[in-house]
């Protein structure tokens, strides 16, 4: 499922990003790469506030629609 689906506070796993190569290698620089566990804390103005290896990160709607995860 993708991570805009996944309820607030729920702590998921990254499968795979579907974002262009460009996107997943910035995402990479967060940490938020496949087998990583990812929450999202928050969502302002349409963006998503996640927690990723202890960091705080706003991430996209569009690019969190392309991230696929699965719930713990």
């Amino acid at each position: 499922m993708p991570l805009t689906m996944v309820p607030l506070g729920k702590e998921a796993i990254v499968n795979v990003c579907n974002a262009k190569e460009a996107t997943k290698k910035f995402l990479e620089t967060l940490g938020i790469t496949p087998g990583a566990s990812i929450c999202v804390i928050s969502e302002m103005g349409g963006n998503l506030i996640v927690n990723i290896k202890g960091a705080r990160v706003a991430i996209n709607r569009g690019v969190a629609q392309q991230l696929m995860v699965e719930a713990c």
